[in-house]
């Protein structure tokens, strides 16, 4: 059995396809993972070199999810991959504690939650807040404000956020986790290219609080009664987080 046939084989338990081929000529990354459609809907598109061959680590078929793992020297590179509400998605999972779905899915929830009750909704966690927390007086409360973790993701749009502390940074496609209003300031001052781009301001490492409708095209509609504290999956927290294409 070929490597391609033995990953199909064990793509298909969870009802997935999986087409494995060489880097595309622009792709500098050994291993890349997209998800891709044709005419049979969508697929999971695995680009590996030569030398570079995943694994299937555990399979999940009832969650529809499994773990790959792809060796590049001593790293070894996990991925969860799976059906989320409407579509297939893929994420790199931190640590060196992964073994299996169960593992994997500890691995991506933030530190911060812990035992809390929480609603899920893509790659961001809600905790509900005590009863009477409620936003100082003079807190700014924004109306349908975008979550989003940057590098061209489809931004959670939520129906009420407010904001403490954090940094105001400024946003670019060449600078996706943004950069001081300082720096900003230097580069307009002295870089054409620049002055060019489409930059928008925002609040980096802020804590966030939601509530009211959560929407987002892949997942579906959320409601938080009362204000949910904000948190980012831990996907972040992977070095290979940049082999995902696919970005939700």
């Amino acid at each position: 059995m070929t490597t391609t046939e033995f990953l199909c084989r064990h793509f298909s338990r969870m009802g997935a396809r999986v087409k494995i081929d060489l880097p595309r000529w622009h792709h500098e990354a050994n291993f890349r993972i997209d998800i891709s459609r044709d005419n049979g809907g969508e697929f999971f598109d695995i680009r590996c070199r030569e030398g570079f061959i995943p694994e299937i680590l555990d399979v999940a078929p009832r969650e529809r999810h499994l773990v790959l793992m792809v060796r590049d020297g001593r790293a070894k590179n996990k991925f969860l991959l799976g059906h989320d509400e409407r579509h297939w998605f893929a994420a790199a999972v931190p640590g060196d504690s992964v073994r299996d779905v169960r593992t994997a899915i500890e691995s991506l929830r933030p530190q911060e939650v812990g035992r809390h009750t929480a609603i899920r909704q893509g790659e961001w966690f809600f905790v509900p807040q005590r009863t009477g927390f409620a936003a100082d007086p003079l807190t700014v409360i924004h109306r349908n404000e975008r979550l989003s973790r940057g590098a061209g993701s489809k931004p959670h749009m939520c129906e009420e956020v407010f904001r403490r502390g954090g940094a105001v940074v400024m946003i670019s496609r060449k600078h996706p986790l943004g950069i001081p209003p300082a720096a900003y300031n230097r580069l307009m001052a002295t870089d054409p290219e620049a002055r060019n781009m489409s930059w928008q301001r925002m609040v980096r490492d802020a804590e966030v609080y939601a509530r009211g409708t959560v929407r987002h095209p892949d997942h579906k509609t959320v409601h938080l009664d009362g204000w949910h504290r904000v948190h980012m999956n831990q996907e972040r927290f992977a070095a290979h987080a940049r082999q995902i294409a696919f970005l939700d």
